[in-house]
């Protein structure tokens, strides 16, 4: 049998040491163990009539708490039957309350968003959810963006900040963006289901992940960079994510909106497995290799892409297929493989002795000089019925960038016009493969990708 009782912390000391004098023949005799003491906890009660009649109460309480991951260290109730009390962790009392009267006063579920990056897709982002915002509200979800960062500076506000002119407000901002004033907030005041949103393209914010993460954070994020980092770090990611009972998100990382993470996650956790996988997954290449199709010169049609803004400000960076090289990397990772970049075979898609060093502009001049190597490359595709594109294929353990020569039967041939493709093949999807064909680019997909992932934190979807 256990005893335990609660008193005041002033008094801790005090009553430790009047049980231990009381007792302590039997400790000595080890008849009994010796008192111990649990410091710093909270009492969180409910109190209502009707308890003894109305079944899952007590079910509906400390699930309030299980979702939250606060540890129950004790639960006692009251004879009348007219109150549960648990006691937690003394950090854990104020959100402890809040899930409570969440569950039981059916309040709208809370989402708070921290915004890093408002640039193209972060700016698209923030208009989804000021549109969304009372629709959502309706649904009881309640979502608010308490912070924005951007190049000018960072808006804090706990209470939400008014997103019909986030624009305006940001430019007048003062305070430079602090990833620790954002954690030390969110441990001050405790919000319920806070969630980190990095729309940057930063190769140093991801290395804050870990603590992000221990503060209680989930992560929505279209950022590839923590994904493509060492894979003593991928496994990191989610360990700690899971240690802290926080989601790590990340469904835009490879197919901007398309539902490329969330179906390999389910074939593979049903026990499916990938033999094989090709893929386009860049709009700006699909575009410039759909172009040869119709008879455009390559240095043409990189130029119109350009133009258009489907590739980087310095096209080398999508032709390179660096781009596609982390989203290859992704993919092999989520279905298993441990691999690093480096491990990645790349086929430059230029010929041999052609340089790609120098400006943008210098670079751009020299481009004409391999028109003749692709047209030569077209024409004789064109003679065996097949068309040329640019991607990733993962065969046999081992992933590769560069372009494919597809004939008519596979899924790839009709791919252009910044169209992105995935084709995975598995144990169960075979001989046909499974394919995700759709619109791969473009700020407001992208964003609405993030925003499903901010949804995707909903523990449940409580109705009026």
């Amino acid at each position: 049998y256990t005893i335990s009782f609660c008193v005041k912390q002033s008094e801790a000391q005090r009553v430790e040491d009047v049980l231990s004098a009381e007792f302590s023949l039997e400790i000595r005799e080890g008849v009994i163990n010796k008192i111990k003491v649990q410091e710093h906890t909270a009492i969180v009660s409910i109190v209502g009539d009707g308890m003894k009649e109305n079944c899952g109460v007590a079910g509906k309480f400390l699930n309030s708490l299980s979702q939250r991951g606060i540890n129950i260290l004790a639960i006692a109730q009251g004879s009348s039957e007219r109150s549960i009390s648990v006691v937690i962790g003394g950090e854990f009392g104020d959100i402890a309350v809040k899930a409570a009267h969440l569950f039981f006063f059916n309040t709208a579920q809370p989402i708070e968003v921290f915004a890093f990056g408002a640039g193209t897709i972060g700016g698209a982002l923030l208009d989804q959810i000021r549109d969304q915002h009372d629709k959502l509200l309706e649904q009881n979800i309640d979502i608010k963006v308490c912070a924005i960062s951007t190049l000018d500076g960072m808006i804090l506000d706990g209470n939400g900040i008014d997103l019909s002119n986030w624009r305006e407000l940001s430019k007048k901002a003062t305070e430079k963006a602090n990833v620790d004033e954002i954690l030390e907030f969110v441990r001050d005041t405790k919000p319920l289901n806070p969630v980190f949103v990095d729309c940057t393209a930063s190769y140093d914010l991801p290395n804050r992940y870990l603590d992000i993460f221990k503060a209680g954070m989930s992560i929505a994020t279209p950022n590839k960079r923590a994904n493509s980092m060492s894979m003593e770090f991928y496994h990191q990611l989610r360990e700690v994510a899971n240690a802290n009972h926080c989601r790590f998100l990340y469904e835009t990382n490879v197919g901007a909106g398309l539902p490329i993470i969330d179906t390999l996650q389910n074939l593979f956790n049903s026990g499916d497995k990938l033999t094989g996988f090709n893929g386009i997954m860049s709009g700006s290449l699909s575009y410039i290799f759909g172009k040869l199709d119709e008879g455009k010169k390559f240095s043409e049609a990189v130029l119109e892409a350009k133009e258009l803004r489907y590739t980087e400000p310095d096209p080398r960076d999508d032709l390179k297929g660096t781009d596609v090289a982390r989203k290859a990397l992704i993919i092999a990772r989520e279905a298993g493989m441990d691999i690093e970049l480096d491990s990645i075979k790349m086929n430059s898609i230029f010929p041999e002795g052609f340089s790609i060093e120098g400006t943008t502009e210098e670079f751009l001049k020299r481009l004409p000089e391999v028109d003749s190597y692709f047209e030569e490359k077209m024409a004789k595709l064109k003679k065996e019925n097949k068309v040329l594109r640019m991607g990733a294929s993962i065969k046999d353990g081992k992933v590769s960038v560069g372009m494919l020569e597809v004939g008519p039967e596979d899924p790839l041939f009709g791919v252009r016009g910044g169209e992105n493709a995935f084709v995975f093949q598995t144990e169960r999807y075979t001989p046909i493969p499974l394919t995700v064909r759709g619109y791969g680019a473009g700020a407001g997909v992208t964003a609405a990708g993030v925003f499903g992932d901010i949804m995707r934190t909903v523990s449940f979807n409580p109705t009026k």
